[in-house]
């Protein structure tokens, strides 16, 4: 099970590393698009109605698939000034919660997205600007950002939780313990190969 939950991980890591690339490129689109708009504008007024839009769009699907990666290179922000002093058995318990916790946000994040998105698709609603965007397509985008972020995190608290069943403490705090213990991530070693 172990086994197959690292691979799984794993396989989600470098899916998540494909959505930053991809979400890296849409948000240097939208900047480069905001950017001729200004610059037309201003020099020969002409204007790209639309181009804020676009860029809102972009940014929001964008961080939504970046939440993923975020995750897996431990850049959420934890708050460890006590977390450090505790002993390592309570360390990797707090782990597994944290874990635990962060998936139940991003559960009831996730379910209100999908509500928005079927009361969206049932007014039909599109934005009101010269664009006109059916709306269902970047809230579609999004909310498949965050279920995936929380896929990601299912995941990492289903190994956490298997390793720290089994008392193996230094897997739970590979694939979930805080930065300041674990020593700062690299690309060498990626949370899913580093602890089998």
């Amino acid at each position: 099970m172990d086994r197959w939950l690292a691979r799984l991980i794993s396989a989600l890591e470098r899916l998540s590393r494909g959505g930053v690339y991809v979400g890296c490129a849409m948000l240097l689109l939208a900047a480069g698009l905001v950017t001729f708009e200004v610059v037309a504008r201003k020099l020969f007024h002409f204007s790209l109605s639309g181009a804020d839009e676009i860029a809102g769009y972009a940014f929001a699907i964008s961080i939504a698939w970046g939440y993923s990666f975020a995750l897996f290179q431990r850049a959420h922000i934890r708050v460890d000034a006590l977390y450090v002093r505790l002993p390592e058995r309570v360390q990797r318990v707090l782990d597994v919660v944290a874990l635990a916790g962060f998936s139940v946000v991003i559960g009831l994040v996730g379910y209100r997205a999908l509500m928005t998105l079927m009361e969206t698709l049932r007014l039909e609603a599109r934005s009101s600007t010269p664009l006109s965007v059916p709306l269902w397509i970047p809230q579609s985008l999004w909310l498949l950002g965050l279920s995936y972020f929380l896929l990601c995190i299912v995941a990492l608290l289903l190994r956490a939780s298997l390793a720290l069943a089994q008392g193996r403490h230094e897997t739970v705090k590979q694939v979930a313990g805080a930065p300041s213990v674990i020593g700062t991530r690299t690309e060498d070693a990626p949370v899913s190969r580093s602890a089998r």
